[in-house]
């Protein structure tokens, strides 16, 4: 399935909230999420696809992104410190097997997107579609 973000009316596009991103692919104008195995026994998950094994999400790129992680919370309700991170990190991460998807913001050619590797990391991408691609 594939959602524009060009087009007249932005999409609703299905949470993946607590899916594990086993692998992030970086290439020059896509980013590539590919998702843990099993993933229909994800509450978020089961409403869309019941019978999914797994997902990989294509995301295309217009420019580059910048990722951001949350260096220093002070508390729940102020003064977070947020520092730019190389890309290159976000792929670490999801090697290291510890890369959880929270939730995303959707907008006219944006998504805004927040994970958690112990700590949360927040994506700003600029992109004109994104393709969900369900394993079965």
């Amino acid at each position: 399935m594939i959602y524009y973000l060009n087009k007249g009316n932005i999409p609703t596009i299905p949470s993946l909230h607590d899916c594990v991103v086993k692998k992030v692919d970086i290439k020059q104008d896509l980013l590539t999420f590919f998702f843990e195995d099993n993933i229909s026994a994800r509450e978020s998950i089961k409403c869309h696809q019941p019978e999914a094994k797994s997902l990989i999400v294509k995301i295309h790129l217009l420019d580059d992104f910048d990722t951001f992680e949350l260096k220093d919370y002070k508390t729940p309700l102020c003064n977070d410190t947020y520092a730019h991170i190389d890309n290159k990190q976000l792929c670490k991460k999801a090697k290291e097997g510890c890369l959880e998807y929270l939730y995303h913001y959707i907008g006219y050619e944006s998504i805004i997107i927040k994970l958690f590797c112990d700590t949360y990391i927040c994506l700003d991408v600029r992109a004109d579609y994104i393709e969900f691609e369900w394993i079965m």
